[in-house]
């Protein structure tokens, strides 16, 4: 049985804002910035104190938003794989196959490097991408996603909410919104046990508060990232229990 895919989630960030967004998000996770690589010096990793890394940031010439990698050893089978599900390809980067989901999300097949794992140390933590998808695409896109990346679908707490988890791996939450139609897009989600005195935290770094729900706020960034501070414990993933 082949290992599942590694996801890396990359944080699009229009140029102009870079060196915020990336201050900010290091402070956010506790995660150390390195070296800036590529021919523009546009990307860079967000490595943690264990475990791999899997948050990238990304200078880019158009607004805020998140794509994903597609770690596997075996890229063309990979590549195959998403064609006969529904993907198709958008472009080439060097050797790397940039792809769209069968409802618009971009995401890229890349090289799988050893055995990856995530760890958690109880702390906050950036540990889930939510695929927000209109509802004429739910179907076909929650089938795409748990096909490709081979995780287990589960239902989520939530309407209009499941889930992809598999152990030690970064995990995909699928939302369904109310708008019928438009391309699939996503924003990051951080697991926290204390999301009123994070969010307070967050704002002190720049953030401003966009929504209140019932069990997450939603936050904007520096750079315009809008993600989510969520209700659940960092040491599992899952929705803590309220007293």
């Amino acid at each position: 049985m082949r290992p599942l895919p590694w996801i890396q989630v990359f944080l699009d960030t229009p140029a102009a804002a870079f060196d915020d967004a990336v201050a900010f998000w290091s402070a956010v996770t506790g995660w150390t910035p390195s070296e800036r690589r590529g021919e523009d010096g546009q990307f860079l990793t967000l490595v943690p104190p264990a475990g791999s890394a899997y948050v990238k940031v990304q200078a880019v010439d158009r607004p805020s938003g998140i794509h994903l990698d597609l770690d596997t050893a075996d890229r063309p089978a990979s590549i195959e794989q998403a064609r006969t599900l529904g993907a198709t390809t958008a472009w080439s980067y060097h050797d790397v196959e940039v792809m769209r989901s069968p409802g618009g999300f971009l995401f890229c097949q890349t090289l799988r490097d050893g055995a990856p794992a995530l760890v958690r140390d109880g702390s906050t933590i950036l540990d889930q991408v939510c695929l927000d998808i209109p509802s004429s695409s739910w179907d076909v896109e929650v089938a795409f996603w748990r096909d490709l990346t081979g995780r287990e679908l589960q239902e989520a707490t939530a309407p209009g909410f499941a889930r992809l988890v598999a152990p030690d791996q970064p995990r995909l939450l699928l939302q369904r919104l109310g708008e019928g139609d438009g391309p699939v897009r996503a924003h990051p989600d951080l697991a926290t046990s204390d999301r009123a005195g994070d969010t307070d935290r967050h704002v002190e770094l720049g953030a401003s508060v966009v929504g209140v729900h019932a069990y997450w706020t939603v936050l904007s960034a520096p750079g315009g990232q809008v993600y989510c501070l969520t209700d659940r414990d960092p040491l599992t993933g899952v929705v803590s229990p309220r007293g």
